[in-house]
C-alpha cells in the first residue's frame, strides 16, 4: 500500500516556516548570540581561509568554534548580505528542526499520526521558541536536528546491519559535528547510547512472544551479537569526529582556555533567583511540567527505560544549583564552564515523541475516550481547551519576553560610527564600546577597525580579561568590581592597547573616563558620544599573529561544508528514488513496533491529577509570594522598598505616588527638588542593596531606617537615610524629606569666558599626520617628583605644571627600576591628578602601580563590589629608581575651573569646609584632591576625593575628609634626573622656560595642619560636568 505523506507534518512545516519564519525578522536581532554569528560568518565571507581575526581583543583564532552554521551565513551573504545569510539559516534551522522532530518521534512511536502530532507540537515548543527568538542560538538549534535525523539511520545500521544505513547516519553526524562541538559529545552520551540500548530492546523483542519476556540473559545474547556493529559505528564516529574537529582539538590543545568561569543564570538557585528559574527552567520545560508523570511513565517502560535514564540525567543536571546533585555530577570545571539550560533544551526535545503521542492519544485515542467516559465529554473539552491555552499562552509569553524584558538596549545606528572610523584614519587605533550590548558585534562586523573588547570570551588571552568573570567590557558596571576594574586598566593604560577612542551609549561610565583623562570629542547624530585619549600611539602596519600549518586551514575550510554537500548527495537519493518511483524503499523496522493506544490506564490519570493540582498550589503560592514582596503599599518596609526601587530606575513620578498625598507636594515640586541634590549618588549611581530596619511602628505609622548601598563607577556609597511612614486609607505612604533648597538671589548670570577650539587641519608633509598634529604640544614642567612606599604599595607622587599659555591634557607614566636599571613595572596617573590644566596651572599626581587582580589561582576573587579595590603589582625585588614620561596635547573641553573653596575647617583627623559654584555650568561631580606636605615643606603624600554631591550654579555644598595617617610614608628616591616631557628632559625645559621660578611661591600658599607624619597640607579642585552647556 502506498504510504500517504502526513497531513501532520505539512501543517506543521507550513505554520513553523510562516510563524517563526516571519517572527526572526523581529526577534533574532535582539537575541544574545546572533548577532556574534553573523561576526564570524563576516569574517569567512571576508576570510575564508585565515582563521586569524585581528578585529577582537587583540586578534584570535576562529577555529574556537565549529564553522559550518557561520561559514553557510558567509557563502549566503554573497547572495544578499549578511542579513540575508542569517534569516537564511535562521529559516532552514526551523524545517530542520521539525522535520528532525517528525523522524525521531516516528522512530521512537513507530506510529506516523503520533509522529506528525509530535511535529506539529514541537513548532510551539517554548524551549524551542526560546533557544531561537530569545538566545538565536543557531549552531545549536541546527546541530541537535540534524542528530534527529542522524538517529534513525543509526538505529537501522545497529538493528540491521545494512550498510546504507550506516554510511547516511555517519554522513548526517559529520554534519552535527561541524554545527557545534558539545551537541554531539552529549549526544553521544544522553540521545546515542539509549538508541543503541532501545535498538538492541527490539531485537530482544523479536526472539521472545512480547516485552515481558525480555529478560536480561535475552536483552544480553542480543548485545553481543550487536556489539560488532555498535563497535564499527562507534570506531568510524570517532574518526569521523576527530577528522571533522581536528583543527578545533590543535587549537583547544595549542590555546587552552585561560578564561575563569563566567556566571550564567542556568548556574544559579532557581529558588532563590527566581528570575533564574524562569528563563532556564520554567519556559523551556512549558507545559511539559504538567506531563511530567506520564512522560515518566512512558519513558520507564520497558523498551524505552534507556532513554528515561538518560531523561533523568537531563533533568536534574537541567535544575542548575537548585540542587548540588548537577556539581557533583559534572564536577567544578564542567560545570563553571557549561551553560546548563542545554540539558534542559535537550530534555523538552526528548520529550517531544511522548508528548506528541499523549496529544494524539488525547484529541482521538483512548485517552480521550476513557476521560470522556468517566469524567464526561464536557471535562474532556474544558481540559483540552486549558491545555491548548496555556501551552499557546507560554509560547506568547516567550517570544514576547524580549519586548517586555528587553534583552539589549535599543537598536543603535552603526551609519555614523563606521563613518567616524574611516575618516581622519580614526581607524589606525582601537576602539572599544560602552553600553552597546551585543550590538558591538554587528559593528565590529561594519568596520575593519579593530577594538580590544570582543563577544566570543573563550577565544580570550589578555589576562587583565581573562582572570575576571565579566563577558565584555562594553557592559562592565553589571559586573562590579571585577568589571568596573578589568575596564579601569584599559582606560588608564591605553597605549599599551593602542585604545584611542571609546563609543559610550550609557552615561554611567562617563565620570570614569573623565577622572581617567579621556575627553568628550563629540556627539554623533545617533546620540553616541565619542570619548578620546590624546597622545596614544596608532598601531603598527603589521600586527602577530598566530600562524596555524596550511593543511589545518584547508581542513577548517573545506571540511565542513564538504560534509554537507555529502550528506545531501547520500540522503537526498531517497527522497529521488520515493519522488521518480525508481525504487520503493522497505519500511524502517521501527514501524514494526507500534505501541497500540487502547487501554488507558486510568490510575495514571489520577496520578497526573494529582501532580497537575499540586504543580498548581506551587504555582500560586509562587504568585503570592511575588505579590507580597512586589506589592508597593501593603506594608511600610514594602513602600520604602519600592521607592527606592523607583528611585534606583530613575522612575520619578512612580516614586513621587508613593509620598504622603496629605503633603501637598506636587510633581513639579519634587522634581525640582530631586534636580537639585544632582551629583554621583543621584545621577551615576545604582542601587547594589537595600536593608530595612523598623526603629518604630504603630497601628498608622511607622519610623523606618533605610541602609542603601549604590555602586558608582568611581566608588562605593553606603547611605542611611530615615523616613517617617504614615498609613493612610489601607495604604502606607512615605513623608516627604525637606530639601536645603539654596536657591540664589539674582536669576540672571553672565560670565565673560575664554574659549578654545581645535580646527584638526593637517599639515602638507612627507610624512603621516594626525587629528592634532597641528597644534604643537603645550610645554610642562615637573617642579616635583619622589618614589615612595606606603605600606606594600609604591607610588610616584610630585607637581606639574602647565607653563606653555594654552590648556593642557597631560598623560603621565611612571616606570619603576631597579639598581642596576631593569624595568620592574609601569603604570599611568589616573584619578589623582587633574588631567586638564590652565596656563600655568599646577596639579599634584600620583601614579600607582597597580597589577591585575586575581591573577593568581589561589587568589579570591571577593563577592562584594569595592571601586576602590587596589591590587598591588607584584615586583620581583623593591624598586630604587624611576622614570616620567610627561606628555601635553592642547586641550578644549573639559575646563571648567570656576569652583572656589569658601571655607575650610580643621578638626582632629578631620577637614571640612565649603565649596562655592561662582560659574555658570553645573558641577556634577568635584574631586577634591590633598597634598600633604613636610615640615620643610616638601611633598610626602598625595590623596583624592570624589564628593557625592554636585554643586550647581552659584550654590555651596559641604564637604568633609578623614585625614589619612602618613608615618608609614618613606621616600626612597627624590632625582629629578630621568623625567621627560613631551620627550625632551625636564631639566632643560626648567632652565630655558622659566629660569628664575620664585620656589617659594606655590609652599606660601599651604595650610598648617599638624597630622600625623605631616605639617602642611594643600587643597586642589578638578570638576567634572556631566551635561555641559
Amino acid at each position: 500500500m502506498k504510504e500517504k505523506t502526513n497531513k501532520y507534518l505539512i501543517v506543521a512545516l507550513i505554520i513553523g516556516v510562516l510563524f517563526h519564519g516571519t517572527a526572526i525578522f523581529f526577534t533574532i536581532e535582539n537575541t544574545y548570540d546572533a548577532l556574534i554569528h553573523l561576526f564570524f560568518a563576516d569574517h569567512y565571507a571576508n576570510s575564508w581561509w585565515e582563521p586569524w581575526n585581528y578585529e577582537w581583543y587583540t586578534g584570535f583564532t576562529v577555529m574556537g568554534y565549529p564553522p559550518l552554521v557561520h561559514q553557510a551565513m558567509g557563502l549566503l551573504s554573497y547572495i544578499g548580505g549578511l542579513k540575508f545569510g542569517l534569516f537564511t539559516v535562521g529559516i532552514i534551522a526551523i524545517i530542520l528542526f521539525i522535520t528532525g522532530v517528525y523522524r525521531f518521534s516516528l522512530m521512537m512511536l513507530g506510529d506516523r499520526k503520533a509522529a506528525g502530532y509530535a511535529a506539529l507540537l514541537a513548532v510551539f515548543s517554548s524551549s524551542f521558541v526560546e533557544t531561537l527568538h530569545i538566545f538565536g542560538q543557531l549552531p545549536s538549534i541546527v546541530g541537535v536536528s540534524v542528530l534527529m535525523h542522524c538517529m534513525p539511520e543509526i538505529y537501522m545500521w545497529i538493528k540491521t546491519g545494512k550498510i546504507g544505513s550506516l554510511v547516511r547516519a555517519i554522513s548526517l553526524l559529520a554534519v552535527t559535528v561541524t554545527s557545534h562541538h558539545v551537541t554531539p559529545i552529549f549526544g553521544m552520551v544522553f540521545f546515542i547510547f539509549p538508541l543503541i540500548g532501545m535498538a538492541v530492546m527490539d531485537n530482544s523483542r523479536e526472539r521472545v512472544n512480547n516485552i515481558k519476556e525480555v529478560t536480561f540473559k535475552v536483552f544480553l545474547k542480543s548485545f553481543f551479537e550487536a556489539f560488532k556493529r555498535i563497535v564499527v559505528f562507534g570506531g568510524i564516529s570517532l574518526v569521523i569526529i576527530v577528522a571533522c574537529i581536528l583543527p578545533y582539538w590543535i587549537n583547544s590543545k595549542k590555546n587552552p582556555i585561560t578564561q575563569v568561569p563566567i556566571p550564567h543564570g542556568s548556574r544559579d538557585n532557581f529558588l532563590e533567583i527566581t528570575s533564574s528559574g524562569l528563563v532556564f527552567f520554567t519556559i523551556p520545560w512549558g507545559i511539559l511540567l504538567f506531563l511530567l508523570p506520564y512522560i515518566f511513565y512512558r519513558y520507564y517502560s520497558k523498551r524505552y527505560i534507556f532513554f528515561g535514564l538518560s531523561f533523568t540525567l537531563l533533568t536534574i543536571l537541567g535544575t542548575g544549583g537548585t540542587t548540588p546533585i548537577p556539581k557533583i555530577m559534572l564536577g567544578d570545571t564542567a560545570f563553571n564552564i557549561l551553560t546548563l539550560d542545554r540539558f534542559t533544551l535537550w530534555a523538552s526535545i526528548m520529550a517531544l515523541p511522548i508528548f506528541g503521542e499523549f496529544g494524539y492519544r488525547f484529541a482521538e485515542g483512548d485517552l480521550r475516550w476513557k476521560i470522556q467516559q468517566k469524567l464526561g465529554a464536557v471535562y474532556h473539552r474544558v481540559l483540552g481547551a486549558v491545555l491548548v491555552g496555556m501551552f499557546l499562552s507560554m509560547t506568547i509569553f516567550t517570544i514576547t519576553l524580549g519586548y517586555f524584558r528587553p534583552m539589549q538596549p535599543q537598536k543603535i545606528k552603526t551609519l555614523p560610527i563606521t563613518n567616524f572610523l574611516n575618516q581622519d584614519q580614526h581607524d589606525h587605533w582601537r576602539f572599544l564600546t560602552l553600553g552597546f550590548g551585543d550590538q558591538m558585534a554587528w559593528l565590529s562586523a561594519q568596520t575593519n577597525a579593530l577594538t580590544v573588547d570582543g563577544n566570543y570570551h573563550s577565544a580570550r588571552r589578555l589576562p587583565e580579561l581573562t582572570t575576571r568573570a565579566i563577558e565584555r567590557l562594553e557592559n562592565s558596571k553589571f559586573r562590579g568590581v571585577e568589571g568596573i576594574g578589568s575596564l579601569q586598566q584599559f582606560l588608564t593604560v591605553p597605549e599599551k592597547y593602542n585604545l584611542k577612542y571609546i563609543f559610550s551609549n550609557d552615561k554611567f561610565y562617563d565620570p570614569i573616563l573623565y577622572f581617567s583623562g579621556w575627553q568628550r570629542l563629540q556627539q554623533l547624530e545617533n546620540g553616541i558620544m565619542v570619548w578620546e585619549k590624546l597622545n596614544v600611539p596608532p598601531l603598527s602596519k603589521i600586527l602577530p599573529k598566530e600562524d596555524v600549518p596550511v593543511f589545518l586551514k584547508i581542513m577548517w575550510g573545506v571540511i565542513p561544508i564538504l560534509t554537507v554537500l555529502i550528506a545531501f548527495f547520500i540522503n537526498i537519493q531517497l527522497i529521488w528514488f520515493q519522488t521518480l518511483k525508481i525504487k520503493i524503499p522497505e519500511k524502517p523496522d521501527f514501524l514494526r513496533f507500534k505501541t497500540t493506544y487502547n487501554s488507558f490506564s486510568w490510575k495514571l490519570i489520577k496520578i497526573s491529577h494529582l501532580w497537575a493540582v499540586i504543580l498548581c498550589g506551587v504555582i500560586f503560592y509562587g504568585i503570592y509570594l511575588f505579590y507580597i514582596k512586589n506589592a508597593t503599599q501593603i506594608s511600610a518596609e514594602n513602600v520604602v522598598r519600592s521607592y527606592y526601587d523607583a528611585l534606583d530606575f530613575k522612575e520619578f513620578e512612580r516614586a513621587h505616588s508613593y509620598l504622603d498625598p496629605k503633603s501637598d507636594v506636587t510633581i513639579a515640586q519634587y522634581m525640582l527638588e530631586v534636580s537639585v541634590t544632582d551629583g554621583i549618588l543621584s545621577s551615576y549611581a545604582k542601587m547594589d542593596s537595600i536593608g530595612l530596619e523598623v526603629l518604630s511602628e504603630s497601628k498608622g505609622r511607622a519610623k523606618i531606617l533605610a541602609h542603601t548601598q549604590w555602586i558608582t563607577p568611581l566608588e562605593k556609597i553606603d547611605k542611611t537615610y530615615e523616613h517617617d511612614v504614615v498609613k493612610i486609607g489601607g495604604k502606607w505612604f512615605i513623608k516627604p524629606s525637606t530639601y536645603d533648597l539654596d536657591i540664589p538671589p539674582d536669576q540672571l548670570f553672565s560670565d565673560n569666558l575664554t574659549q578654545f577650539y581645535n580646527h584638526g587641519r593637517r599639515r602638507i608633509t612627507t610624512q603621516q599626520t594626525y587629528h592634532q598634529d597641528v597644534l604643537k604640544q603645550p610645554v610642562l614642567e615637573v617642579l616635583s617628583a619622589k618614589l615612595v612606599k606606603k605600606g606594600d604599595r609604591y607610588a610616584i607622587i610630585g607637581e606639574i605644571q602647565n607653563v606653555d599659555n594654552v590648556p593642557a591634557d597631560v598623560v603621565i607614566k611612571g616606570t619603576l627600576y631597579n639598581d642596576d636599571n631593569k624595568e620592574l613595572a609601569g603604570y599611568s596617573a589616573k584619578y589623582v591628578m587633574s588631567h586638564k590644566l590652565l596656563p600655568k596651572e599646577i596639579s599634584s599626581f600620583r601614579v600607582d602601580f597597580e597589577g591585575i587582580a586575581w591573577l593568581g589561582k589561589k587568589d579570591k576573587i571577593p563577592e562584594t563590589f569595592d571601586p576602590d579595590e587596589f591590587t598591588p603589582v607584584e615586583l620581583p625585588e623593591p624598586p630604587t629608581k624611576f622614570n616620567l614620561q610627561c606628555a601635553g596635547n592642547v586641550a578644549n573641553t573639559d575646563l571648567y575651573k570656576y569652583v572656589a573653596v569658601a571655607d575650610i575647617k580643621y578638626e582632629k583627623d578631620k577637614i571640612s569646609g565649603t565649596l562655592f559654584n561662582y560659574g555658570i555650568q553645573e558641577v556634577t561631580i568635584p574631586e577634591l584632591i590633598f597634598s600633604y606636605y613636610d615640615e620643610n615643606k616638601e611633598l610626602l603624600w598625595v590623596n583624592q576625593d570624589f564628593m557625592r554631591e554636585g554643586v550647581r550654579v552659584q550654590r555651596k555644598q559641604y564637604f568633609d575628609y578623614d585625614l589619612p595617617n602618613l608615618e608609614m610614608v618613606t621616600i626612597i628616591n627624590s632625582s629629578m634626573e630621568n623625567i621627560f616631557v613631551n620627550g625632551l628632559p625636564n631639566k632643560e625645559i626648567a632652565i630655558k622656560v622659566i629660569p628664575d621660578r620664585q620656589e617659594q611661591h606655590p609652599k606660601e600658599q599651604m595650610q598648617t595642619l599638624a597630622g600625623k607624619g605631616y605639617h602642611f597640607i594643600k587643597l586642589e579642585l578638578n570638576n567634572y560636568v556631566g551635561n555641559p552647556k
